[in-house]
Formats: C-alpha cells, sequence, structure tokens
C-alpha cells in the first residue's frame, strides 16, 4: 500500500512539474513583453519579410498621385515617390514599431480574454488579431519626412527639372512636397486603424478552447512558482512514503512524468504552432506579406519558447537516470543483505542437524 501510494505521489510530483513550466511559459508570454518582443524583432529583420514590405506600402500608396497633377507630370511623381516603400523597409525604426504593435496586440488579447461577450466559445481563446497598419503608419510617415526634406533642399535631380520648373512656374520641389506629399500623409494617417492592415494569429496549442478557460489559465500562470515548490515537496513526500529499500522507483516515475510532459510540450510548440493569416479580400502585397511573416514567425517562436520544454525534459531525464540508478543500488543492497542473511544463517543450522544425528546414534 505505502508503495503504491509513494508512486502516486511521485507521479503528482512530475505533473506539477509539468504545470509549472507551462505557468512559467504563459506567465512570460502574456504577463511580460519581452519574449514576444524579441520575436517580433527577429521576424522584422527577416530580410524575406524585409522583401515583401514594399509590396504593402505599394498596395496602400499605388493611387496616391492626385488626379490634379497634369498627366506629362504624374509619370515624374511617381519615379518621385517609387523610393518611398523601399525607405520604409530599410527604416530601423520600423523594427520597434513592429515590436510596440506586438505589445499592444498581447494587451488588446489580455483586455479580450476578459470580455464576457462570446467567451465560451470553442476555439475563441485561440486567436489574436495583430495590426500592422500602425507600422505602415509610423513608417510611411518617417519616409515622407526625408523626402519633404530632400525635395525642399534641392537633394533631388529630377530629369528635366529645369522644363518642370517652367511648366509649373515654381520650385519643384517646393511644388512636389506641397502637392504629391500632402495626400500621403493623409493617407499615412487613415492607416493606423485600417482593418485590411492586419493578420490573425492562432495558436494551435490553444485551438479548441474556449477563451473563458484560456482566461483561467492566464491568471492561473502567475502562480506557477507554487507549483514549482509543490513538485518539490510531493517528492520529497514520495520518498518519505516510499518502503525502504523502495524509493528508487517513486524518483523514476516522478521523472518520466516529467520527461513525457517536456517531449509533448517540445513537440506541440514547434515552428508550426502559430499560423497567420491575412484578412478576407487583402491585396496581393498584404496576403505575400503575411505569408512571408508566417514562415518567419513560425521558427522565432519555436526558439523563443524551446529553452522551456528543453528544461523540463532535460530535469525529467536526469531525475529518471537518478531513480532507476537508486532502484538498481537497492536491488543490489537488498540482495546482498539476502546473501549475507544466508551465509550467516545457514552453518549454525546445519550445525544442530549434525548434533542431533550424532545425539540419536548414540
Amino acid at each position: 500500500m505505502r508503495t503504491t501510494l509513494s508512486l502516486l505521489v511521485a507521479a503528482l510530483a512530475g505533473l506539477l512539474a509539468v504545470l509549472a513550466t507551462a505557468g512559467a511559459l504563459v506567465d512570460e508570454a502574456t504577463h511580460r513583453p519581452e519574449l514576444l518582443r524579441g520575436v517580433t524583432e527577429q521576424v522584422a529583420v527577416d530580410p524575406e519579410v524585409r522583401a515583401a514590405v514594399p509590396g504593402v506600402i505599394d498596395d496602400v500608396v499605388h493611387d496616391a498621385v492626385p488626379e490634379q497633377v497634369p498627366d506629362p507630370l504624374a509619370q515624374a511623381a511617381e519615379d518621385l515617390l517609387r523610393p518611398l516603400a523601399q525607405r520604409v523597409a530599410d527604416d530601423p525604426q520600423v523594427v520597434q514599431g513592429w515590436s510596440d504593435t506586438a505589445d499592444e496586440a498581447r494587451r488588446a488579447w489580455l483586455a479580450q480574454l476578459e470580455d464576457p461577450q462570446g467567451a465560451d466559445e470553442p476555439g475563441s481563446g485561440a486567436d489574436v488579431t495583430i495590426p500592422f497598419g500602425p507600422v505602415a503608419q509610423s513608417g510611411i510617415t518617417a519616409a515622407l519626412g526625408d523626402i519633404e526634406r530632400d525635395l525642399r533642399e534641392d537633394r533631388f535631380d529630377l530629369p528635366g527639372q529645369a522644363l518642370l520648373e517652367t511648366i509649373v512656374g515654381a520650385d519643384v520641389g517646393d511644388w512636389a512636397a506641397d502637392t504629391l506629399l500632402a495626400p500621403l500623409y493623409d493617407r499615412a494617417a487613415e492607416l493606423r486603424d485600417s482593418t485590411a492592415l492586419r493578420m490573425d494569429a492562432r495558436i494551435d496549442a490553444l485551438d479548441g478552447t474556449d477563451r473563458a478557460t484560456v482566461h483561467r489559465w492566464v491568471d492561473a500562470s502567475a502562480h506557477w512558482r507554487w507549483a514549482a515548490a509543490a513538485s518539490v515537496l510531493a517528492l520529497v513526500g514520495a520518498l518519505l512514503l516510499a518502503p525502504r529499500r523502495r524509493r528508487g522507483p517513486a524518483v523514476a516515475v516522478a521523472g518520466a512524468v516529467a520527461l513525457v510532459g517536456g517531449l509533448i510540450g517540445g513537440a506541440r510548440l514547434g515552428p508550426d504552432a502559430v499560423h497567420l493569416t491575412a484578412p478576407e479580400g487583402a491585396s496581393p502585397g498584404v496576403a505575400a506579406f503575411v505569408q512571408q511573416m508566417e514562415e518567419a514567425a513560425g521558427p522565432a517562436f519555436a526558439a523563443a519558447v524551446a529553452p522551456y520544454p528543453q528544461t523540463l525534459t532535460t530535469l525529467g531525464w536526469i531525475v529518471l537516470a537518478a531513480g532507476l540508478l537508486l532502484a538498481l543500488a537497492e536491488l543490489w543492497v537488498a540482495r546482498r543483505g539476502r546473501v549475507r542473511a544466508a551465509r550467516v544463517d545457514g552453518p549454525p543450522a546445519v550445525g544442530r542437524s549434525h548434533t542431533a544425528a550424532d545425539v540419536t546414534s548414540r
């Protein structure tokens, strides 16, 4: 009975270790911005993602040349604005913008978890909306500022600039800044809350889980240290409950449960754990950009969360090995004890038998 009870308590210790590890990961990902910011910044500097940014910018400003621009100047205006998309892609501040946007999405998701409306809908806890309109707005605004400064300081050497100045009757740089860039500033301001510039993230590990359940998990994750302490106490309790020379199996069971939990967690948190989708009817540039984001985000997310299941797996292997070694040592000690007892008890029994036989013969 004590052996069975000790094994059950040992299994509980391993399960508590799994819960503590999962809680630590959830707590880090939801209550602190560092993990998500690190993933986002790694994705933002991915070459394929950066290469897809101009496509998004072209989609949102392709028709931004004002209609009042004369046809002979329209091509020159488009040539003037063409560097805009690449400037946004090359702007180092865009990386910070992505990081801030991801953190805003994290906080918005936490606030959404507290909304009781639709909280019991299956799968509602797995979806996160990530807007990138604010990033596009800040990037375009910064690039427009650089272009405007270059225009007003006549840093652009436009073909036929003298002829253009004769046609429009004004300095081309000032004319372009006032005529072309002002509508683009207005367009950039509209992008912040654009529903077309967003992506929907789905977390496979939460697939089928309602929002109310996820909310409870997130709240409980803040207490993961208590689960870790309880795991240690449960293992100590299992050792105290185990009969003498039966403690090795209890340690091995705790390690095996932790090991299985770590392996399952590592498998569930691989590169395919997060899926990103563009909104329905998205422009080709936005769709291609979201596709590149998904391809970069999967490995980045997996690398960021990998230390948690890896640590649990390593700990599980160590405890399992220690338990098996302890069990073997206990078996060896028990066997030596039986052999020693047999050697001590054997000769006197034989001697008594001979003495009895001698008395009988006499």
